[in-house]
């Protein structure tokens, strides 16, 4: 027997809750034999509810439980789905079959989080930590270039000759953002100079380094004179729950767009060594025994998983979890400690090379993260920087007073503030220039401090030498 619709079981009940909870006779006078009854209205009722379920699909379904996950968190939906039908009676795995099929949570997660609502607090259950809109789009921080968009799309469609294309649009876009902001983008001679500084660095000095030949019998090339060892240090991010790649190639036509994964991350920061001994550095028994016995504080807990007498470890990523700043230098850090007390690395220099990730190289205040003008984008709310003599100083980046109280200060009016002379008509790279040069923006990348660690480290062990890190 096929299940009542929503629409039923809703009149059912409602009827239901009208009944007499005991029978009462009615007297003789009381009974009107003849009550108007219209029967058209409920047989066209029936008839909606039986060709809305027959065109409706779980396809259906899912392609609107997929648009609603994207504004909100996929667990309230889900759990406001098994809540409702474990409400009107519908058997545990008709509810587990239902969820799967429109791609939500297993009922058996639904019912754990139903019982933290009805027994906890509802606060509680709504901070998902995960999913949905985590910081703003590039249209809300620029809502002029949408307009703008909107109108260079409208005048394109107009067009007698079908000529609009996407990436037309897209380098309109580009071009009307750097004229907002200012920029000269990706093309900069500063973003062109990085990398080619970056690689002539090692074409120096390759022949010191520790390399595999090229070709179809691959050996280690070993330097013979200045060995020096690169460290590589790398992250990767798995999640729990991921769907195979595969599903795409056997599954049929119709099935709907899926997440990668809904389950918790694991990310994993490893040091890559480029030695013959080992490509992952770790310590022997015996030399672990001894980094301790010099540094107690490598026992200690701070929040990463560390792999047994090695410095790669494992953090689980939350509402925006990252290895952050402080998480970096802590790394590196214990690292640096362990390098020395590693034999086979005796008599070696040794290069780190990370990646550019914001949150290894960037600084904490960057004039890449302000705005020109007046109410652009800011980055923090105040400046705490010392002057030559050491004195501790702050400037606040956002107007406290007068017509644009709230609103950024931009670059501009910053250079004003903190006393630098500043051309008429200067432009934003010359005025990014003259910025870097003030102690308020001369504060190092953690990189730099980690580096900077590394060497006083270092500097005590006669038979080590560390280069510096590369990112």
């Amino acid at each position: 027997m096929p299940q009542k619709s929503k629409r039923r079981s809703q009149s059912a009940a409602a009827i239901k809750s009208r009944w007499a909870k005991k029978n009462v006779d009615l007297l003789d006078d009381g009974f009107v034999p003849d009550i108007p009854t219209d029967l058209h209205d409920s047989n066209e009722n029936n008839k909606e509810n039986n060709c809305l379920k027959n065109k409706m699909s779980v396809l259906d379904i899912g392609n609107l439980f997929e648009a609603l996950s994207e504004e909100t968190s996929i667990r309230p939906l889900s759990v406001l789905v098994y809540l409702s039908s474990v409400y009107f009676g519908i058997s545990w795995r008709d509810i587990d079959l239902f969820l799967k099929a429109i791609g939500g949570l297993t009922a058996k997660t639904c019912n754990k989080w139903s019982t933290d609502i009805i027994e906890q607090d509802l606060e509680e259950f709504l901070q998902d930590n995960r999913g949905g809109k985590d910081e703003e789009s590039f249209y809300d921080t620029y809502p002029e270039l949408e307009n703008l968009a909107k109108l260079y799309v409208l005048n394109g469609c107009k067009r007698k000759s079908a000529s609009f294309t996407c990436s037309e649009l897209a380098s309109y876009v580009d071009d009307e953002y750097y004229k907002l902001t200012g920029e000269a983008g990706h093309e900069r001679p500063d973003v062109v100079d990085a990398p080619t500084k970056f690689v002539n660095n090692f074409l120096t000095y390759q022949d010191k380094c520790y390399r595999v030949e090229e070709g179809k019998d691959p050996r280690w090339n070993i330097p013979k004179k200045s060995q020096t060892i690169l460290i590589f240090h790398d992250e990767s991010c798995f999640r729990s729950g991921e769907t195979a790649a595969k599903r795409w190639f056997y599954s049929d036509d119709t099935i709907s767009f899926f997440n990668k994964g809904r389950g918790r991350s694991l990310m994993v920061s490893d040091f890559l060594i480029a030695h013959p001994e080992n490509p992952f550095f770790q310590l022997s028994q015996d030399e672990w025994a001894a980094a301790v016995k010099k540094h107690p504080e490598l026992l200690e807990d701070d929040a990463i998983q560390y792999i047994e007498r090695s410095a790669s470890g494992s953090i689980q990523v939350g509402y925006g979890g990252y290895f952050d700043k402080d998480a970096i230098i802590n790394r590196f850090t214990r690292l640096f400690k362990m390098l020395p007390l590693k034999k086979a690395y005796a008599n070696h220099k040794f290069h780190v090379i990370a990646d550019s990730a914001r949150t290894h190289s960037a600084k904490q205040y960057s004039v890449e993260d302000f705005g020109m003008k007046p109410g652009t984008r800011c980055s923090t709310e105040k400046i705490f920087y010392r002057d030559k003599h050491g004195k501790a100083l702050t400037i606040d980046c956002f107007f406290t007073t007068g017509v644009n109280k709230g609103q950024s200060k931009g670059l501009l009016n910053l250079a004003k503030e903190l006393d630098i002379d500043i051309p008429q008509k200067v432009k934003l790279e010359e005025l990014k220039r003259l910025l870097n040069l003030h102690e308020a923006f001369k504060n190092v990348s953690k990189s730099e401090i980690a580096a900077k660690i590394g060497r006083i480290l270092n500097t005590k062990q006669a038979k080590n030498d560390f280069d510096g890190i590369s990112h």
